[in-house]
């Protein structure tokens, strides 16, 4: 896994993201919300987050409408 910071789940040598959802249907719907590819679903052992949503390339969450730039608006 590459040196990036804690948050940021990316893999430049694979080009893939992961973000972890508490079931296998929040992968989809992250899919679907913000038009991301899901490559794959990995289980993990958690008791809360339960799934590893892989997704290909650099995918991060939008920032909320408060933390904008003037020009991100």
């Amino acid at each position: 896994m590459p040196k990036n910071p804690a948050w940021l789940r990316y893999d430049p040598d694979e080009n893939i993201s992961r973000h972890a959802a508490t079931d296998d249907e929040y992968c989809y719907e992250m899919e679907t919300k913000y038009g991301w590819t899901l490559k794959r679903i990995e289980k993990l052992k958690g008791d809360t987050l339960k799934a590893d949503c892989v997704f290909d390339s650099k995918t991060e969450f939008p920032k909320p409408f408060h933390e904008q730039d003037d020009d991100d608006a």
